[in-house]
């Protein structure tokens, strides 16, 4: 940056002035890197605009406009990204769609194969939380102002989610605001197949109980990794729940009443909104006595005694309600009346009360911890063996339902005893007929999902609840057949799932592309979803239904694939793995994840919700087609060359991971480049031993992978691609054209390296480099800067953080190279590298670089001091290497006191002169070098949301 831009001309954005600059000067790097392979053109560029803000020929606050200027763009993007994944938008057109989708889908279905059809979901979605708040409210708002551009009249109270760090309750509320949006959107769905049923099974239609759509969540119930939900907090939101089912009940049933004469219907229907009515008034007080603090015993006393005394609003089941309205429907004159109360009568038998069905979350060490206490002679029986499955058979044949009260859960020590005792008074207590989950984290061994089948019955919960291992971590998938195959051959486990009607698993793409890349972990996941099916039909259990929930942590994050709707979900389930549950005569269920700030913004509105639902039942409308294609896909037709590359981008994946100069480039700065992001630590309590080095490893995947997007290479997808490809391209070029699972595939790494930069992470780690903080005041317009430059280059001398990111970025070009000879067989190496996304990406890191330098220039200033509390001044200057920039401001802040304490302040007659006009005044240094730290991490944040826009997630 040699000069600073003239004013712009009228009407000419300043922003663009600065961009076309920068823009320019990138070009002109990127064409002395062609002579000298060795340049880095990110590390000048920001080089560039330090140089030039500290020769005052760049404000600080004008860079500082551009960061918000890029901000902006990069929402908007996301929107119009989000805009072109769901369209057409146009709810009539989607409506219209779903009419003529759901005639399409039926036709030649009689009421028995109608009712089958539609009353086992297409596709469950679980509104999740975790680390993905990412957007504040307002930044939520101009990504669906974006996405619903030309779609019409804009909704007006559109269901924004907040970001930053957040209490659970805001997590619950927003789950909660997406889930109604999606109701009325899955309501649309509903409403269609009734009407289309009822003109073709006319005696029947009203008692078909469609269900298209199923909803659940888990915010507010995940116990895995987290201390801070309680039993309350449960019982509490569980009950809020309830309240705003029933208040959606009441809304629709009030509406329909409206509309009718008076009459006996009429009349019935208001003994209908006479019963909701004192049930929510009885949940209401419920809500209110649970949200009081309980920890007297006579508070909890008071609220127990309110939900577990017989009372007559007390209403536990729907059944009854819903017999009755569906006699009622026969007699309704008013056909879109009676089509409005069938519609009704369907989601109260779906939905029950509650807002969504509630998934439990618990970590295996949790109920391997549990379940250790009630092995009186066996303790030191190994859970990995032969011996544990045989006593846990046992104790589950002996079990005997023991009853529970409120006095229980509040004197029970365990996190995974209060979960069943919380069950158990859900069931009793607020909705008898719920349909629960239990989600097993991390759980690699049978016997601690027959730990869970046996509380579940000691505390009669069995027949409410299914136990769902979640297959996640390394171990897990590698063992997963023989995993399977074991407890499928359990008698307890057995028992469980066929009085249940279903077996349940949960597949996490997010912790499995941690461990071993995307690429491993999709396909690893796809291998044993496809075993699920296999197993199931050879135990002899064909006749249960088979239910797989896919955490959408595919791609380069979160939410982030880069195809269509339907693309997703054939990333989560592909049309291969499906075929195998199809080719025995399974059913089958799937569910995917919908999770925070990310997920939730495809329900902000019910035009966005309703034409995701659309798009769902247009691929799944194709889905058999999908499936004969799969079968002769080439990818499964070689499975011994399928399987190497499995292997060698996963052996690449694990060596990686396993580098120190990994371990050090991505902790470098670490979590401090994200944003706090709700109200769960981004690090982990509990952790497979052996996984990853100790600190690394308890980052969540989530902040792991945001990580990697934020220092500029998203490894854990392209890592691996160009080793796995190198000794011979020719099977995987013709894949590239012929295998549709192949190119999904590569599609993903593709557009993760169209986003991908060495040349970026490297720069990150040129920030550390002594040499160049030791060379840079050479030259008048830099000597201001002598002494700050040369604490930071003796600060640095010893530092390996510059040495670690040129050996990851060796070895990661060396695998990049190798990629790009692969590519360039495919035809695919100019579209890589002249995407758009490349040199937006380009202007966020090297402005960020540029921000970086700033901010250890400005700490380099701050005067020394005396070491305080066992507090120096190095010890604050390494907390603002890291970027720990918050935590180093407060303790500068503590040693530099902008307003000292003053005599003044004190009532003290004796005079002095003492302090006079030369004692100690640090309102100087925290106006030019502390607050501008502060302001300078806050952009440094700023640029971070930006970045995660441009990947469209969160990790």
């Amino acid at each position: 940056m040699t000069e600073k831009p003239s004013s712009p001309a009228q009407g000419e954005s300043p922003h663009g002035r600065v961009e076309d600059h920068l823009l320019a000067r990138l070009a002109e790097l990127r064409r002395v890197r062609q002579a000298n392979p060795a340049f880095n053109p990110i590390w000048q560029l920001g080089s560039d605009l330090s140089f030039a803000i500290e020769e005052r020929r760049l404000a600080r606050d004008d860079l500082g406009a551009f960061v918000d200027a890029l901000l902006e763009r990069s929402l908007a993007e996301r929107g119009a990204w989000m805009r072109e994944m769901l369209a057409p938008l146009d709810v009539d057109e989607n409506a219209a769609r779903l009419d003529r989708l759901v005639a399409e889908m039926s036709a030649g279905d009689d009421c028995a194969a109608f009712r089958d059809r539609w009353g086992r979901p297409l596709l469950g979605a679980v509104f999740t939380a975790h680390p993905t708040f990412l957007l504040e409210q307002a930044q939520a708002a101009r990504v669906i102002a974006a996405a619903m551009e030309g779609a019409g009249d804009a909704e007006e109270d559109p269901a924004l989610p907040g970001g930053g760090a957040l209490p659970i309750d805001d997590e619950h509320r927003m789950a909660m605001q997406a889930i109604g949006k999606a109701r009325t959107a899955g309501r649309r769905l509903a409403r269609a197949v009734l009407a289309h049923a009822r003109g073709r099974f006319p005696d029947a239609w009203h008692r078909l109980r469609p269900r298209p759509i199923d909803f659940a969540t888990w915010v507010g119930y995940d116990m895995d990794g987290r201390t801070d939900i309680d039993w309350t907090h449960c019982l509490r939101l569980r009950l809020i729940e309830k309240e705003m089912r029933l208040g959606w009940y009441l809304d629709e049933l009030c509406a329909i009443r409206g509309r009718l004469e008076a009459g006996a219907v009429e009349s019935a229907l208001a003994g209908i909104v006479d019963r909701l009515e004192l049930a929510r008034a009885h949940t209401r007080q419920a809500v209110a006595l649970f949200s009081a603090p309980l920890e007297d015993p006579p508070a909890l006393a008071a609220a127990a005694n309110w939900l577990s005394d017989p009372h007559e609003g007390k209403l536990t089941q729907l059944e009854p309600l819903i017999t009755r309205l569906e006699a009622l429907i026969e007699e309704v004159a008013d056909e879109e009346a009676a089509l409005d109360l069938a519609v009704l009568a369907a989601e109260m038998a779906s939905a029950r009360l509650g807002s969504a069905r509630v998934h439990f979350r618990l970590n295996a060490t949790q109920l391997e911890n549990a379940i250790r206490r009630r092995f009186v002679d066996e303790m030191a029986v190994d859970l990995g063996g032969r011996t544990a499955l045989s006593v846990l058979n046992r104790l589950c044949e002996e079990a005997a339902p023991l009853a529970v009260s409120f006095a229980a859960l509040a004197v029970e020590p365990t996190t995974a005893v209060r979960q069943f005792l919380t069950v158990a008074q859900i069931l009793k207590h607020i909705d008898a007929e719920s349909d629960l989950r239990l989600l097993i984290a991390e759980c690699e061994r049978p016997a601690t999902v027959l730990a869970a089948v046996y509380f579940a019955r000691l505390f009669g919960v069995a027949g409410a609840i299914d136990i769902s291992p979640l297959f996640e971590t390394p171990a897990a998938l590698e063992r997963g057949e023989r995993f399977l195959e074991v407890l499928l051959a359990q008698p307890a486990y057995r028992a469980a799932v066929e009085a249940r009607g279903r077996i349940t698993i949960q597949t996490g793409f997010s912790d499995a592309g941690r461990f071993i890349g995307q690429i491993p972990a999709s396909l690893s996941i796809e291998r044993l979803q496809a075993n699920l099916a296999r197993l199931v039909a050879a135990s002899g259990l064909g006749d249960l239904e088979c239910l797989v929930f896919d955490t959408h942590g595919e791609s380069m994050g979160r939410g982030a694939h880069q195809g269509s709707i339907a693309a997703r979900l054939d990333h989560v389930m592909s049309p291969w793995a499906e075929a195998q549950f199809a080719a025995r005569g399974l059913a089958l269920v799937t569910e995917v994840s919908f999770q925070g700030g990310d997920g939730y913004l495809w329900f902000a509105t019910e035009a966005l919700a309703l034409a995701f639902f659309t798009r769902v039942l247009e691929h799944r409308s194709r889905r058999a087609e999908a499936m004969a294609s799969a079968r002769e896909d080439p990818f499964y037709a070689l499975p011994s060359l399928s399987l190497d590359f499995f292997r060698n981008v996963m052996r690449f994946q694990r060596a990686v991971m396993g580098l120190a100069a990994y371990h050090r480039t991505l902790t470098a700065f670490g979590l401090s480049l994200l944003k706090p992001t709700g109200s769960r630590t981004p690090r982990r309590q509990f952790e497979s031993a052996g996984a990853e080095r100790a600190d690394l490893a308890k980052i969540r995947a989530i902040p792991h992978n945001a990580i990697l997007q934020q220092l500029g290479y998203p490894l854990n997808v392209v890592g691996g691609i160009g080793a796995a490809t190198r000794a011979t391209k020719d099977p995987f070029t013709d894949w590239r054209r012929e295998s549709p699972r192949f190119s999904q595939l590569m599609d993903m790494v593709v557009a993760a390296r169209r986003r991908a930069s060495l040349s970026t992470l490297m720069a990150y780690g040129a920030l550390f480099d002594g040499a160049y903080w030791a060379a840079r005041p050479h030259g008048p317009a830099q000597d201001h800067l002598t002494d700050a430059c040369l604490y930071l280059a003796q600060f640095f001398e010893g530092d390996d953080r510059f040495r670690a990111a040129q050996e990851l970025g060796t070895r990661l070009r060396i695998d990049e190279l190798l990629l790009h000879q692969f590519l360039a067989e495919t035809g695919e190496t100019a579209d890589v590298l002249i995407a758009p996304e490349r040199d937006s990406l380009a202007l966020m890191h090297a402005v960020r670089i540029a921000l970086i330098q700033e901010l250890f220039l400005h700490a380099a200033r701050i005067p020394r001091f005396s070491a305080r509390n066992d507090i120096s001044r190095e010890d604050i200057m390494e907390l603002v290497f890291a970027l720990r920039v918050p935590e180093a401001v407060a303790l500068l802040r503590q040693a530099y006191p902008e307003t000292p304490p003053s005599p003044a302040d004190f009532p003290i007659h004796e005079p002095s002169d003492y302090p006079d006009a030369a004692a100690p005044h640090y309102g100087e240094i925290n106006r030019t070098l502390i607050d501008p730290m502060e302001t300078i991490y806050g952009r440094i944040l700023t640029i971070s949301v930006a970045i995660a826009n441009i990947y469209r997630a969160v990790g």
